[in-house]
């Protein structure tokens, strides 16, 4: 049966099937303003925004039946920010001041030494933080409800993530966290939802694959375009390369790191950076580096002998033999908040 997650506050439980869903709302115990979480997604909306709830969830005097979640009252936020600060306050009598508004201008969501958009709050006691994105990986450490975390990247169904103020870092499970971003208006969760999907703005496109080695068949040289369509440059990328037979059998798979940045609205090509075999201690072997086609070019501005150095496309030796066919999907990348976004021209 589907699985659906609900927020309310501070508190979060799954749903399941959407009829499930339809009854709370009929009983009142499913409000316009809380956070669903479809199966299978990542977003969050609110329940207002759901075309399968129209005309069950209650509205206020201040609303009607066709409010948009932009349109919700800020006391609805406050009242929201009310339970998180009961949760976060820390020590005998320590509070903390909720902003007025929870807009794009304001980096933090709760004063002083709270959270900001770009960090997540632990929803489940004792959140295992693994050692590997997978199930079953070993556990580094364990997180406490209610705590949070910074966000460092995303892998599937996993955030890299690293205990607020220090510690270890390690992976985390979707749905044992809810980045902060997803407590603010529409302009908000526009802005900061690519820092937690950065998967979903970056695409592989115009990928080819090649055998260039008649000697070794397993040499082969793929060629593809990353293309970035939000508004934060993208790093720490890895590549999944998926080998098959001529009977579309999957045969092999090949991870691939490749380093650099993709940068904001725009599309960048990968390659390979051999480095100079003299700087090499002896008897070792150069490493090549994948690196994109954007961050080589800015290295090689200060040394344009380095272009020497530099192959188009990436280099992949299989271990597979008689492969037909292989696809390239990006399973892991970062998006990086510090930088300051420049909108593309034409956009608001």
């Amino acid at each position: 049966m589907d699985r659906w997650l609900v927020t309310q506050g501070s508190d979060q439980f799954a749903v399941n099937g959407l009829d499930e869903l339809r009854q709370l709302a009929r009983a009142g115990r499913l409000k316009a303003g809380d956070m669903v979480q479809p199966p299978g997604a990542t977003d969050w909306l609110y329940a207002s925004e759901l075309p399968e709830l129209k005309g069950l969830l209650k509205q206020t005097d201040d609303d009607d039946d066709d409010a948009a979640p932009r349109s919700v009252p800020v006391a609805v936020y406050l009242g929201a920010a009310v339970v998180l600060l009961v949760v976060l306050v820390v020590g005998g009598g320590a509070m903390y001041s909720f902003y007025q508004t929870m807009t794009s201008d304001a980096p933090k969501l709760l004063g002083e030494g709270g959270m900001s958009y770009s960090e997540m709050l632990v929803t489940q006691p004792d959140a295992p933080l693994l050692a590997e994105a997978a199930a079953g990986a070993s556990t580094v450490t364990t997180l406490q409800k209610d705590s949070s975390v910074e966000l460092l990247a995303k892998r599937g169904e996993y955030y890299r993530a690293r205990p607020k103020g220090g510690g270890p870092e390690g992976w985390v499970k979707i749905d044992h966290v809810i980045p902060m971003y997803q407590l603010g208006g529409a302009k908000v969760r526009e802005e900061f939802d690519p820092l937690y999907n950065p998967d979903q703005y970056t695409t592989v496109q115009n990928a080819s694959w090649s055998q260039i080695d008649a000697k070794n068949a397993q040499l082969t040289v793929f060629q593809f375009m990353l293309n970035n369509k939000s508004r934060y440059p993208m790093t720490d990328l890895v590549l999944l390369a998926t080998v098959k037979d001529a009977k579309g059998a999957e045969i092999e798979r090949v991870e691939i790191a490749v380093e650099g940045e993709i940068p904001a609205w725009s599309a960048t090509m990968v390659g390979t950076f051999e480095p100079d075999k003299k700087s090499v201690p002896p008897g070792e072997e150069p490493v090549k580096k994948l690196m994109t086609t954007y961050s080589f070019t800015k290295l090689s501005e200060t040394d344009p002998d380095l272009q020497l150095q530099w192959a188009d496309g990436v280099e992949v030796e299989m271990k597979a033999k008689d492969f037909t066919t292989a696809n390239i999907d990006i399973i892991e990348l970062r998006a990086i908040p510090e930088a300051q976004p420049k909108p593309k021209s034409g956009r608001r």
